[in-house]
């Protein structure tokens, strides 16, 4: 079942602003107004109220137009308009447990709050960041945060906001011995308020806690009584949330005070996050009613286990987006530091302006005094060249920082291709293996134990897709900040059974026949996860570009201090144009358009990691049967060097 204190940081944020606007009669007329609504800014604002008001009742409706608020707001230059847009997406992220992305919107809606001097949007985000961090098991944070939003919600008497915070107040100390007579107080005045002005949404808010606080007081009966009464109205409304959230209350208190109904209270959990597209949230009572019925009704069982699925599916696109989500945030972060850059060279050619027009002026002066004391003139005319002299001097040390600044965005440009590179080869083919297996899912006739061996082998595979993931983040800090080559022994044939491991699944689906010829006990020395880098992108070409049923071989010899490591495929083999572009960035033809641009990066970077490792890369092929990548690598001896790479 989710924790009650989960539940409540998505009342802390369904209920984030415009309490209210809680009656679900205002959504249709709301809607009506919307077409109606000539002026943007106003056309924004009704978009955001009906944001709010869905948070509760649907959450896909919520979620539409709150992006359609900040896309317009965006549009317009808007900044209030994209502060709110962004707690109400902070308020649906975190219905869909993505609460990284929900605290990453509450920070910018407070600063354009802070900008724009709005008190009432500064206290909405300064709670809602509260309760991210009374979720996170932060509570001194949590705290901080709610104690200043108290503080500047105090100054809003008047405001609706002041309902909203009191009420998340008491979520955020009620558990806090210290502070718990303080709780109680602003949960009754937060009732008292919304009392007062007919708040529905808010007097249905307030009831949940009061009948926990009768629990508290061993009230069971009553509070069991008005959570029923309180239950039943959110349904009635269509405050779907609200609804889930009373019955989810009622199966942690039936389950406590061991009563035979918590299987009815799960059931209308359920029914209500169906309703209201909450279902994301419901793992741990699907579980418990898959459990229950498992026993009883093995049919009806495959409803749930259906809903374990769905909900497992975007469990895995959720860690996806949170993937991507870092990725952008990395790219911001370049670009923060481009625009510094900018920024510092814009100040310098500034300084250099307002240091060339005193200059003017002081020649000026001195051109002013020689035609009155003629005595002067040569003295003027030597302080002149030397100064023209220190002004090339710096236009000349401006140029070379502008030089280096270009070197330096052309070496970043060429990291990114590296990177998207690397991602695209290294992580395409674990992450399909696990959406193959995971299809498996949808067959209704597997057995548990076919369950269980299918959710063995997705766990194995995303564990291997993590460490290959620890691995890029290790080549990215390498291509950052530079790291020392500690070049180390390594059985070449351990090497390669590792990769073909990795790809067996593919050589045999194309029917390929695999020689590997590699002397036995040979050891090569270099950086282990440079060589498998280049394994597999080799073997992962020879398998893609080789005809069906055709053979794929590996072989090793020994010239002198060096192993000489080939890799042959047949096929079509690569022309006389490619062949010699081939380690470029741009193929131009039959294998480029075959292998697009991502597989002639990839062989740019192989290129990059031999040559570091001290070794060579080839490429040849007749053209029309077959093509070997040829490269040597150090043979393991008694010394190891140690070689700074930058």
């Amino acid at each position: 079942m989710p924790s009650r204190k989960g539940l409540c940081l998505l009342l802390c944020c369904c209920l984030a602003a415009f309490s209210s606007f809680a009656q679900a009669s205002l959504i249709q007329r709301l809607k009506t107004e919307l077409h109606r609504t000539k002026d943007s800014t106003a056309y924004n604002d009704q978009l955001n109220v009906l944001s709010a008001i869905y948070l509760v009742t649907h959450l896909d409706s919520a979620l539409r137009y709150a992006e359609r608020a900040r896309d317009l707001s965006r549009r317009i230059h808007y900044q209030k308009g994209l502060a709110d847009a962004s707690v109400n997406l902070g308020a649906c992220f975190t219905f869909q447990n993505n609460s990284n992305v929900a605290h990453r919107l509450y920070i910018e809606a407070l600063s354009l709050y802070r900008t724009l001097g709005d008190s009432a949007g500064v206290c909405t985000a300064l709670y809602c960041i509260g309760g991210y961090y009374h979720y996170e098991g932060n509570l001194p944070q949590a705290h901080q945060y709610m104690e200043s939003a108290m503080g500047v919600g105090s100054r809003l008497l008047k405001d609706s906001i002041w309902t909203t915070m009191l009420a998340n107040y008491y979520i955020v100390f009620s558990s806090d011995s210290a502070k718990a007579d303080s709780a109680r107080w602003a949960l009754h005045k937060a009732r008292d308020i919304a009392v007062r002005y007919h708040d529905d949404r808010m007097i249905t808010y307030t009831g949940l806690f009061l009948a926990h606080e009768k629990v508290r007081e061993n009230k069971l009966d009553s509070a069991m009584l008005e959570l029923q009464m309180l239950t039943a109205h959110a349904g009635a409304e269509k405050m779907h949330y609200l609804d889930l959230y009373g019955n989810a209350q009622m199966v942690i208190y039936a389950a406590w005070s061991k009563l035979p109904d918590s299987t009815l209270y799960r059931q209308r959990v359920l029914d209500a996050a169906a309703a209201g597209g909450y279902k994301k949230l419901m793992i741990k009572p699907v579980i418990a009613l898959y459990e229950f019925y498992k026993k009883s009704d093995p049919v009806k069982a495959l409803q749930y286990a259906d809903m374990l699925e769905e909900i497992a599916s975007h469990q895995e696109n959720l860690r996806s987006r949170q993937e991507q989500d870092y990725m952008e945030s990395f790219l911001r972060d370049q670009e923060l530091s481009n625009y510094r850059l900018d920024k510092q060279l814009r100040e310098q050619t500034e300084t250099y302006d307002r240091m060339e027009s005193r200059n003017r002026a002081t020649v000026f002066v001195f051109i002013a005094v020689c035609l009155v004391l003629s005595a002067m003139l040569l003295f003027t005319w030597y302080r002149a060249q030397r100064e023209n002299k220190r002004i090339k001097k710096r236009i000349s040390t401006i140029n070379r920082m502008v030089i280096e600044k270009n070197q330096l965005l052309h070496h970043h440009d060429d990291f990114k291709n590296k990177l998207l590179t690397i991602l695209a080869h290294d992580f395409r083919l674990p992450l399909s293996h696990i959406i193959n297996v995971a299809e498996l899912f949808r067959q209704k006739d597997l057995r548990p134990a076919q369950y269980q061996e299918i959710a063995n082998t997705i766990a194995a595979m995303a564990a291997d897709t993590l460490q290959l993931f620890e691995t890029v983040l290790s080549w990215i800090r390498s291509q950052l900040t530079g790291f020392e080559y500690n070049p180390l022994p390594y059985s070449l044939e351990e090497l390669w059974q590792e990769v073909l491991d990795l790809y067996a699944a593919d050589i045999r689906d194309k029917g390929l026949v695999l020689e590997m010829a590699i002397p036995a006990g040979m050891q090569v020395k270099g950086d282990r996860e440079m060589m498998q880098f280049v394994h597999r992108n080799l073997l992962h070409n020879a398998i893609k570009f080789s005809l069906k049923a055709s053979a794929v071989s590996i072989r090793a010899s020994k010239q002198k201090e060096r192993a000489v490591i080939s890799v042959t495929n047949g096929g079509s083999g690569i022309s006389d144009i490619d062949i010699y572009h081939i380690f470029e960035y741009k193929v131009p033809g039959k294998y480029a358009r075959e292998g697009n641009r991502g597989a002639g990066l990839a062989l740019i970077i192989c290129k990059d990691f031999i040559e570091k490792m001290e070794g060579s890369i080839i490429v040849k092929s007749d053209g029309t049967s077959y093509t070997t990548f040829e490269y040597t690598l150090m043979l393991e001896d008694e010394g190891i060097n140690t070689i700074p790479i930058n």
